[in-house]
């Protein structure tokens, strides 16, 4: 399963659980792990494509 499928299926998940007034601490685990899915998609996306933030140099 990629990266873009497991972020869709978390956020479907974290929608739920919010709808269904689960424990505030599984909410938060649940938002914890698309954070790091998310880190994780642009890591790849930007890693793959050679580009990095920079300041703009002066």
């Amino acid at each position: 399963m990629d990266i873009k499928n497991r972020i869709k299926i978390a956020r479907d998940l974290l929608n739920n659980a919010i709808k269904m007034n689960v424990n505030p601490e599984i909410i938060y685990k649940i938002s914890r792990k698309i954070d790091t899915y998310i880190a994780v998609y642009y890591h790849q996306e930007y890693e793959g494509a050679g580009v990095y933030a920079k300041e703009d140099e002066q």
